[in-house]
């Protein structure tokens, strides 16, 4: 007996004698088909609510086999009950065929119900593309039948309006206008160019110059970035000569940010920053639309929403630098949190046996040197963490911390020793997210 309703039982029990005349059978079958509403087999096939059930059962008990048999509901007993049904031409035959069209049409069915709960179940969906130079990717949690190609069209229209504003490789770009406007004349600016020379801005003084948006000069020189790498080390009046081009002190903007001008001959790039507030931007969109759970990755900076669907946060892995580099070093779990790492590893070239890497101090004038190798920053509650790692990788293990701790962002450090060997230090905010590891 297989319980499948309150109160309803499903069995097969044995037919009805044959002592009956068909008259008397007749009787009986019109009555009870009723008082149930339901024409029994004699003339129509059956209505059977567990289709499956019963088909597997029909055609392991033989009944459809016996000649002059049918199955119908027996609305008194609550039971499925075999009637014999008077010989005519087919009946035999229809009798044999049944149980197979009832099993295949029930497999139909199950498929189909199948393939529409799989439809209807949250899921991770996943988008994919390319935006200012680098390749993005948009996780979330949504029905299968969630529209993929209309979110992806609103992203893309996003990030072209990022791209459009902050660009540096743009020459129709707010960014480009900018930097190309007269020394003084104030240039009207996109929502997007005025967020992040507002978050530059902050992040320049939070850290005390270390990050620096106008810091491009100096790249530059020595040779990263787009330049053409350098097989000789700038001269002290080369280094001189940049460095008196930098300073976001000669940036200014109106009060309501929707305007800005360079007080002096400087180039600004926001590259330091934009990736992260461009995953930000498109973090906010997915959660004001519905999708509130999403992981959205732009050029390596991360901004997680939400949950995964087993209710766990989003995993994301922390890269081993240098010869380690492709293996994960940890795995941490995130939610409502924005992530960026940076590291010495990703950009750098030797000249007579000495090291030069990408990060470049604007205080100096020169590729920092400390034995910091990476940083990953944690920035809960905020849109992006990018530039807190470029900072921390200027300032250094020690004045690093610091700066991490005066704004509550969780710091994984890696330090490589003079023997080339590589260890770990981060602050306590980090620790829960190494114990979950």
């Amino acid at each position: 007996r297989a319980r499948f309703g309150p109160g309803i039982g499903l069995g097969i029990v044995p037919p009805l004698s044959h002592s009956r005349s068909p008259s008397t059978e007749s009787t009986v079958i019109a009555q009870r088909a009723t008082s149930c509403g339901i024409r029994c087999s004699r003339t129509t096939d059956c209505v059977l609510p567990m289709l499956l059930e019963l088909s597997l059962t029909v055609a392991r008990t033989g009944f459809a086999q016996r000649c002059g048999l049918c199955l119908r509901r027996d609305v008194a007993s609550l039971q499925y009950t075999a009637h014999p049904v008077p010989n005519r031409p087919g009946a035999v035959a229809m009798a044999r065929w049944k149980p197979l069209f009832v099993v295949t049409l029930v497999t139909l069915l199950a498929i189909a119900a199948l393939a529409w709960y799989r439809h209807t179940q949250p899921t991770i969906l996943a988008i994919d593309g390319r935006t200012m130079g680098s390749g993005w990717s948009v996780r979330f949690v949504a029905p299968g039948s969630a529209d993929v190609a209309a979110v992806r069209a609103h992203l893309e229209e996003e990030l072209a309006a990022i791209d459009l504003a902050v660009s540096g490789y743009r020459d129709d770009s707010a960014l480009a206008r900018l930097n190309t406007a007269p020394i003084g004349e104030w240039v009207d600016i996109p929502g997007h160019l005025s967020s992040t020379l507002r978050f530059g801005l902050e992040l320049w003084r939070d850290s005390d110059g270390a990050f620096d948006m106008t810091v491009k000069p100096l790249v530059a020189l020595w040779g990263f970035g787009a330049a053409t790498p350098r097989d000789s080390v700038p001269t002290d009046a080369e280094i001189a000569a940049a460095r008196a081009r930098l300073g976001s002190d000669q940036l200014e903007m109106s009060p309501d940010g929707q305007r800005a001008r360079r007080l002096a001959d400087i180039a600004i790039d926001v590259d330091g920053v934009a990736p992260g507030y461009a995953a930000g931007v498109l973090s906010e969109w997915m959660t004001a639309n519905g999708y509130a759970d999403h992981l959205v990755e732009i050029g390596g900076e991360m901004r997680a929403s939400g949950h995964r669907p087993d209710g766990g946060g989003w995993r994301v892995g922390i890269e081993a630098p240098e010869m380690l580099r492709g293996r994960i070093e940890h795995v941490i779990a995130i939610s409502d949190t924005a992530v960026t790492t940076a590291g010495d590893y990703r950009d750098y070239y030797e000249i007579d046996g000495v090291r030069y890497q990408h990060i470049l101090d604007p205080l100096t004038g020169r590729p920092v040197t400390h034995n910091l190798a990476s940083v990953t920053v944690l920035a809960p509650g905020k849109l992006t963490a990018d530039g807190y790692a470029t900072a921390i990788m200027v300032l250094g293990p020690e004045r690093g911390l610091q700066f991490a701790d005066a704004l509550g962002l969780p710091v994984l450090m890696i330090l490589r020793a003079e023997d080339g060997s590589f260890s770990q230090r981060y602050n306590s905010r980090f620790a829960p997210y190494l114990a979950a590891d």
